[in-house]
């Protein structure tokens, strides 16, 4: 039999295959998040809260700006009930989890996303015609001020609550609630202003929905991720 100073000899000789690790730089500690994750059921009051003082934000807008006075037409309340359920609706798909508890699916939030706007130019286009004479770039300006207004501290109050919420895509998901934030804004314009003219409507009214869309996509880029 061998000699076992035999067997080990040369064994320094052999090169160490993981030598080169040696030399890299440790990675870097990960801090912990400065607060502790919420549970699903307070994550889900908190929204709920959310919801509740976003939509007393625009009521009070709304009122503080008068209600239109015929707002209980047909043609006025109408478009207003069908913004309202679709705004509903997309809350309910961009914040309700499907099975196994996972969010909506990014093609249902591009559905979405389009959704909002193609429902908002519909229901304008088919109750509002053409002024007798053009606008004042007055009253456009105001009633953007309004809308915009009207939706900035509800998207706000959603970036948020929702803030490291979003397991994917969270550009999509932010545009998704941006725009329904937008949408909201655009009904509690709408029941306040008069003007039927459908490019007063579209582009002044309808601000808050482009508006809302892409300051939500940036948010959720940069602070929805979970």
């Amino acid at each position: 039999m061998a000699d076992e100073h035999e067997l080990l000899e040369g064994l320094e000789d052999i090169p160490d295959p993981a030598a080169h690790l040696a030399g890299r730089a440790p990675p870097p500690l990960t801090a912990a998040p400065a607060e502790p994750s919420l549970t699903r059921p307070a994550r889900e009051r908190r929204v709920a809260s959310a919801i509740l003082v976003g939509l007393a934000w625009v009521l009070l807008l709304t009122w503080i700006a008068g209600f239109r006075a015929d707002i209980g037409s047909p043609r006025v309340a109408i478009p207003l009930a069908l913004w309202a359920l679709l705004s509903s609706l997309g809350l309910l798909l961009a914040l309700t989890p499907r099975a196994r508890g996972l969010p909506a699916g990014v093609r249902a939030l591009q559905a979405l996303v389009a959704a909002v706007p193609a429902g908002f130019l519909a229901a304008a286009v088919a109750t509002s015609g053409l002024a007798n004479g053009p606008l004042s770039l007055m009253m456009h300006l105001k009633c953007s001020a309004i809308g915009l207004g009207m939706a900035l501290p509800p998207l706000a109050l959603a970036a948020f609550v929702l803030r490291r919420s979003f397991l994917s895509a969270p550009a999509w998901r932010g545009a998704a609630i941006g725009a329904l934030c937008g949408l909201g804004a655009v009904i509690g314009i709408q029941a306040h202003c008069s003007y039927d003219d459908v490019v007063h409507v579209a582009f002044a009214h309808g601000l808050p929905i482009a508006a809302g869309a892409l300051l939500g996509a940036a948010g959720g880029a940069l602070r929805g991720r979970a």
